[in-house]
């Protein structure tokens, strides 16, 4: 969300919250409409302070337009959350999540001990890129060795590839497969 977004967001809040409170006090008795509508007729009997009111009307009339008609995420964000957009004085680079995938499920198939895997790609809002692989392997899969140098090598291919830093590489170990045995 953009900063006049929140700040939007923050003045309709206040403003809402003190009709609240007002209307709530002279619900319950605690103040009387008479000395509310004085306080209005007398502040609206000087200029300077009509003319200060149409202002602050003015800047809320603008901003309730801005917040209903107008969108608040840019193109770029709406890019950035479907993967990783790189910048450079050429132009920009936007690498999917589906690009990522393939990069880990091609380095994943070239490990025999590996027989399924499922990868989920999670980009944080400083755009590190976090991964969680869901691996089935082979009975005699040694997994501490197996799952670290899949990390190693995963991590090498995401580098050399798009040149991006993983942050985490999370491995889940699903099952254990048995071989198939051959027919003799």
């Amino acid at each position: 969300m953009k900063f006049i977004d929140k700040m939007i967001l923050c003045i309709f809040s206040v403003l809402i919250l003190i009709f609240v409170i007002l209307f709530s006090c002279v619900i319950f008795g605690w103040l009387d409409l008479t000395t509310i509508y004085l306080l209005i007729s007398n502040a609206l009997q000087n200029q300077v302070t009509c003319n200060v009111l149409i202002g602050i009307n003015i800047v809320l009339i603008l901003m309730a337009l801005k917040g209903i008609f107008f969108e608040s995420s840019s193109r770029e964000e709406e890019f950035s959350n479907d993967g990783i957009l790189l910048q450079n004085d050429d132009g920009k680079l936007l690498i999917t999540r589906d690009t990522i995938t393939s990069i880990v499920n091609s380095v994943v198939s070239g490990f025999e001990s590996v027989k399924d895997a499922q990868t989920r790609i999670t980009l944080s809002d400083n755009n590190d890129l976090l991964i969680t692989l869901t691996i089935e392997v082979d009975e005699n899969a040694v997994i501490k060795e197996l799952s670290n140098n899949i990390q190693i090598k995963v991590k090498d291919a995401i580098k050399k590839s798009i040149d991006v830093d993983v942050k985490s590489l999370d491995i889940r170990v699903k099952d254990m497969v048995q071989k198939e045995e051959q027919a003799s």
